[in-house]
């Protein structure tokens, strides 16, 4: 019985890394976020949060702030602020999926996490 742990141990730990792994694939993170709007929840402050990725790739988030999203060759969610109050901040974050919810990272820690719907 123990060698049998020993030998399905790998395994589990495998199956949970690739569960916390970021999303890298370009092309899947832009369909991903591509005409869903995002609701979530900014974990700085516990606030509550709606993000519109418009197809044009214009960025929606309920005030009047102005964005736009694209998504990096290394597979991040990226966005630069137009106008509004954050007008010239631009960063990218990387995305993770877990258990029907999407997390955002940046600099490796989670800021921000919500469902995504079409």
């Amino acid at each position: 019985m123990l060698r049998k742990f020993f030998v399905l141990l790998p395994l589990m730990l495998t199956g949970n890394a690739l569960a916390g792994e970021y999303l890298r694939d370009q092309a899947e993170v832009e369909a991903l976020l591509k005409g869903a709007t995002l609701d979530g929840t900014y974990l700085r402050t516990h606030s509550d949060y709606r993000l519109v990725f418009r197809a044009d790739g214009t960025l929606e988030d309920g005030r009047e702030a102005g964005a736009r999203w694209w998504v990096s060759e290394q597979g991040q969610y990226c966005r630069e602020w137009l106008s509004g109050p954050l007008a010239g901040n631009e960063g990218c974050m990387d995305l993770r999926l877990d258990d029907g919810r999407i997390q955002l990272f940046f600099d490796g820690r989670q800021v921000a996490e919500g469902v995504l719907r079409h």
